[in-house]
Order: structure tokens, then C-alpha cells, then sequence
């Protein structure tokens, strides 16, 4: 997450700063991540043990070796003494989070811009990996100063409403591993939750959950700003913004539908 002042029309495209030939030690990174990526590429039609990879990729073996022991230690792959290489279990969890996220993000982003442009604050579409809230959809701030995160950004849950708000439905316990418990009660009943932080990166978010057919909450929606911009007042109509969105955007997956 950035707060930063809107760019000019010059400054928006920092690209033009990245023409500049490559150090060694990024196109010897730019090599390593490759390699590694034609290793897995490699192993997708099935196991396939060290030699056969060697000589597939035309690498020795200690180049292999070790790039194939970092995708394991990552879950990227996993190894079998027996049979060798296959594709790991986190390639799994992450081809779900980019298929759930691919379906909301189209689902939300009319929704997210409708609020933005109401509003002239950011709207972040988030959905929870373990301890974490990773950004999957957005729409930009129309503010001088804003509040910017990128789609894939990651924040810890304790850290923002999205959090709160993924954990609405959470048995107390869970809740009070990352939140007061006090703040509970008032979240469901209000419907949506709240992060304010007026010290260390001065934001002001509200965040309401996003439901699926069966009623389970698969994501959240957040308003960002900054204290200048959110009186009490303002954030609290920021709150029905975001549930009246999030409403919305569940409904077009099925929630609320009686057969």
C-alpha cells in the first residue's frame, strides 16, 4: 500500500526510466528465473527424474539440482526418490486463487468503479491466502493525494478492514487471533468494518464482505482514503457505499437467490 501524491502526465509513465541497458546481476537473475520456469514447464506432462531433466534442458546437473530443490522448497514441485519431478501443490492453490480471482475481479470491477467515481476515493477488491489479503481488483483514486495498492499487492490480515471484513463470519476465536474481540459484534451488526490509522500510513479504509451462493465469504470490498478526506461522518456513508456494493456484487454470484 502507497499513499502518494497523483502523478502529472509525465510522471505516469515511469517506464521510460527502465530502458537502460541490464546490469549483470539482473540478466543473470532474469537467467536463473527462466530456467527455473522451463523446469516447470518441463515437469507439466508428468514426473520426470533429474537426468531426464538434464538432458531435456540441456543444464548440468548442479544447475538442475538446484533449481529444482528451491521449487521444492517452495511447494512449486515436489519429488518422489521413486519416479522424480512433479508439479507441487502450491501451483494448485495458486491456479484456484487466479481462477476466483479472474471470475470476481470481471464480476467487481463495474461495481468498484461505480463507487470510485461516486465517491472519488479507491475501491480494492481483496481475497484472503492464509494470513494474508491479496488485491485482485482495483479502482484508482481520483484525489490529489491518494492511497494506491497494486493487483497483487499483499497485506498482512490484522493490518486492514478487508481483513476484518473476510472474517466476519469467523468463529470468535479465529477473530480474536488477529482482532480485539470487542470489535466483533459491532462489525456484523453494522455490516461492515473499519481500519483507521491516523499515525503510521494515515488511512482510512471501510471494507464489507462478498458472498457466493452458498453464503460463504469469498472476498471483500474496500473504500481507501486518507484522514483529510474521511470525517466520522463521511466514513460512515462510506460504510453503506461499500456494503450496498458488496451486495451487489454478491448478488451476481448467486447469494441471496431463494429456490
Amino acid at each position: 500500500m502507497q499513499v502518494a501524491i497523483a502523478p502529472s502526465a509525465v510522471e505516469a509513465f515511469p517506464e521510460a526510466s527502465m530502458l537502460a541497458e541490464p546490469t549483470g546481476k539482473t540478466e543473470r537473475s532474469s537467467q536463473t528465473l527462466t530456467r527455473a520456469l522451463d523446469i516447470l514447464d518441463a515437469v507439466r506432462g508428468g514426473p520426470i527424474s533429474l537426468p531426464d531433466l538434464e538432458r531435456q534442458l540441456g543444464l548440468s546437473r548442479s544447475t538442475v539440482h538446484r533449481l529444482a530443490t528451491a521449487l521444492v522448497e517452495r511447494r512449486l514441485l515436489s519429488h518422489d526418490h521413486r519416479k522424480g519431478y512433479r508439479l507441487g501443490p502450491r501451483l494448485m492453490d495458486l491456479g484456484f486463487l487466479a481462477q476466483e480471482a479472474t471470475d470476481l475481479a470481471t464480476v467487481a470491477q463495474p461495481t468498484l468503479d461505480a463507487i470510485s467515481q461516486r465517491t472519488d476515493d479507491a475501491t480494492n477488491l481483496g481475497i484472503r491466502d492464509g494470513d494474508d489479503v491479496v488485491y485482485v481488483a482495483r479502482s484508482a483514486s481520483r484525489r490529489r493525494v491518494v492511497v494506491r495498492h497494486r493487483i497483487g499487492d499483499r497485506n498482512r490480515i490484522a493490518d486492514t478492514a478487508l481483513g476484518r471484513a473476510l472474517l466476519l463470519d469467523a468463529p470468535s476465536d479465529v477473530w480474536a487471533e488477529y482482532f480485539p474481540p470487542e470489535e466483533l459484534k459491532p462489525a456484523i451488526e453494522d455490516r461492515f468494518t473499519r481500519h483507521v490509522d491516523v499515525e503510521g500510513d494515515r488511512i482510512c479504509c471501510v471494507a464489507s464482505p462478498i458472498r457466493d451462493a452458498s453464503g460463504a465469504i469469498v472476498a471483500a470490498l474496500s473504500l481507501s482514503s486518507i484522514p483529510q478526506y474521511m470525517t466520522s461522518e463521511r466514513l460512515e456513508q462510506a460504510g453503506q457505499y461499500v456494503i450496498e456494493g458488496a451486495d451487489a456484487i454478491s448478488r451476481r454470484l448467486g447469494w441471496g437467490w431463494k429456490i
